[in-house]
């Protein structure tokens, strides 16, 4: 019984690791952008399958190596994660990232050549950032690995809306900076001590919250200006539209007082996770 009590506990900590929700998004968007593609008339279930199963894994894989490489300054910036407090062992971590890695790309070899491609460019992508932390231009590595699942999602389906979708990844890659940027905020302790660049530790604290709120705003306007094109449905504009204001909101929140930033990058995720079902509704 002892046994299964920790081995369930274990479990529960590698989900953690993992960042389950962040996964599922991943690999929800890749499902969202073929039925959005597909105007939701999407048959070939085995793509779907294969799109989210490569998503998630992909992610679960980046997620897994993240914290391998960043052990050392996880010590300072949040020392209540798994591998800082010895739960697992990093060499066993790395092992099962790069399973995933490899799952989650081979799976695309019976689906066509240019998704497997695709899933392996940015799967590589998403993967190298973490050996790149230390480098400025790792934090918009991080935001082109978040396009992936839309871009890649266009690879298994046959569809119209390759713009209306291209757009709203160049979206996607505005907004994840701007969170990425207050993130840089709640990390700067252990980001300092170890000599990460980032636009926190280069520019500072204010400079960095600056620019998240003006990337915020810039990816808002154009959402909402997709949607008043006649690119996308009135459900889309107006979800899109209101997940823009409470993303800004929050980014101003961080411009005046960067102490919240931590809280703020965590609210910021769900706020993302209902503009995502904006997009699947966006042929309403």
């Amino acid at each position: 019984m002892v046994v299964v009590i920790i081995k369930m506990i274990r479990f529960v900590e590698f989900i953690k690791m993992i960042r389950f929700m962040n996964c599922c998004m991943t690999g929800l968007a890749v499902v969202f952008t073929i039925f959005v593609a597909e105007k939701y008339m999407t048959n070939n279930y085995f793509n779907v399958i294969v799109g989210f199963s490569t998503g998630f894994l992909a992610s679960s894989a980046s997620m897994l190596i993240n914290d391998v490489v960043d052990l050392d300054v996880d010590k300072v910036n949040k020392p209540w994660k798994p591998l800082p407090r010895g739960v697992f062992k990093p060499q066993s971590i790395r092992d099962i990232s790069i399973v995933f890695l490899a799952v989650g790309v081979m799976i695309n070899i019976p689906v066509s050549h240019i998704a497997f491609l695709t899933a392996l460019i940015y799967s590589i992508v998403a993967y190298v950032y973490s050996f790149l932390r230390r480098s400025w231009y790792s934090q918009f590595l991080v935001s082109l690995a978040v396009t992936g699942p839309f871009i890649y999602g266009l690879t298994l389906a046959k569809t119209e809306k390759a713009i209306f979708i291209i757009l709203f990844s160049i979206i996607v890659f505005l907004i994840n900076t701007s969170r990425e940027f207050v993130k840089s905020i709640a990390d700067i302790n252990g980001d300092l001590k170890y000599n990460y660049k980032t636009i926190a530790t280069m520019y500072g604290v204010k400079n960095s919250a600056k620019a998240s709120l003006l990337l915020s705003i810039t990816g808002s306007i154009i959402a909402v200006v997709i949607g008043l094109a006649k690119l996308a449905g009135l459900i889309y504009t107006v979800v899109l539209g209101v997940c823009g204001v409470l993303y800004t909101l929050l980014a101003l929140i961080v411009v005046l007082n960067p102490v919240k930033a931590q809280a703020v990058k965590n609210i910021m995720i769900y706020v993302m996770l209902i503009a995502l079902i904006g997009f699947l509704l966006s042929e309403i």
